[in-house]
């Protein structure tokens, strides 16, 4: 039995708003683990993981918007612990590091639908942010 273009197309929805289900439930036990103080770098490389998996879902499925939103919370979270006086040098450093990949991807993105003033403001704000390290 063959589906009508109308079943296939709900099906495919219905996995789709499943996947994000499921992947954002994973998205907030990652930032939970994040939120403690003694938070390791492995926790924060499952949290940068798990964000990345998210807009590759949303990626997939031509959702831009929610792509912008993953990687956006992503980038704001690493730039955040890239200047927590809390953590050591090595994990704000790894921070740094997965920032750097974090940005790449927003820009490029952002560089597609035209927004080169949000790309440039990304820059900028994270040339200031990671200052300590140069």
């Amino acid at each position: 039995m063959t589906l009508s273009v109308s079943a296939w197309l709900q099906h495919k929805i219905d996995e789709y708003t499943f996947s994000m289900r499921d992947i954002t439930v994973d998205f907030y036990m990652s930032q939970a683990k994040l939120d403690r103080a003694d938070c390791t770098i492995q926790q924060l490389r499952q949290f940068n993981d798990t964000c990345l998996d998210m807009a590759e879902i949303c990626q997939l499925n031509g959702d831009d918007h929610s792509y912008l939103h993953a990687m956006g919370k992503l980038h704001h979270r690493l730039v955040q612990e890239m200047g927590n006086a809390d953590r050591d040098r090595l994990f704000r450093i790894q921070a740094y590091q997965l920032a750097r990949l974090s940005l790449t991807r927003l820009c490029h993105q952002l560089a597609m639908v035209g927004e080169w003033d949000k790309a440039t403001t990304l820059q900028s704000d994270f040339v200031r942010h990671a200052g300590w390290i140069f």
